[in-house]
């Protein structure tokens, strides 16, 4: 695979574009306090957000550059603030996906709950999972920020027939997203939170649908359901759904 990699001068405009998808990932509700890190091909190196820090009050300033396949001192961080402690994610499978710009990681909610439960999703119940998302590999526990993890998560990457994942899901550690469409680096990590919503969206519509079939099951062959040409006093019987 070809390494698609942003020159050195876009620097300033990837910073930016880092800095606003961290936003996005705040804002739908994917991370919360100093959660979650990102990063972005930079030649040979990488940038990547620093650790202990919220992702969504980040400047620009504040971003790592480090070597991308091999330990180094980081470098172009504001208040030498140190890059995020799961670099070894970012490494591994920028090393093993040439094709990937950009890379991010988040602590899912629905995500997580699903798979401390021991429930694993099939990405192909929904259409868009199934269309966008074929193949979500899953990956079972390892420590956080490990060589253990990182080797792990690359391989599930990068393993298997084309077209390779976009995503993984990591058991009782949310997900990892890659972007590796066509365009420039703003669009992989627009791509790679994209990724990381429809994950979340499989997983929540997952775990409604086990509570969901639970309370059904709790509530016998019948329950009060209200049609919806029926007046807030006019209550309507209507049975569960059985399986054939």
């Amino acid at each position: 695979m070809p390494s698609r990699s942003p020159a050195r001068s876009d620097s300033a405009r990837l910073r930016r574009a880092v800095v606003a998808a961290g936003r996005r990932l705040r804002e739908s509700g994917l991370i919360a306090a100093g959660e979650g890190n990102l990063s972005v091909r930079l030649g040979q190196e990488l940038l990547i957000t620093p650790t202990g820090r919220r992702k969504d009050e980040l400047a620009p300033a504040d971003l790592v550059v480090v070597p991308m396949l091999s330990p180094g001192a980081a470098r172009q961080a504001a208040s030498g603030v140190r890059p995020s402690s799961d670099i070894a994610i970012h490494r591994a499978i920028h090393g093993a996906r040439p094709d990937v710009v950009a890379v991010i990681h988040a602590h899912l909610p629905a995500a997580m709950s699903l798979t401390l439960a021991g429930v694993v999703p099939d990405p192909g119940v929904l259409p868009e999972t199934a269309l966008l998302l074929p193949r979500l590999p899953f990956v079972p526990f390892a420590p956080a920020g490990s060589d253990e993890l990182a080797a792990a998560i690359a391989a599930a990457l990068a393993g298997g027939p084309l077209p390779l994942p976009g995503a993984a899901l990591l058991e009782r550690h949310g997900a990892v997203a890659v972007g590796d469409g066509p365009g420039d680096a703003e669009t992989a990590l627009e791509q790679a939170v994209d990724r990381l919503e429809l994950v979340e969206v499989l997983c929540r519509t997952w775990r409604d649908a086990l509570l969901i079939r639970a309370a059904s099951f709790a509530l016998g062959t019948e329950a009060i359901l209200r049609a919806p040409a029926a007046g807030p006093a006019t209550p309507v019987r209507g049975r569960r759904r059985r399986n054939p």
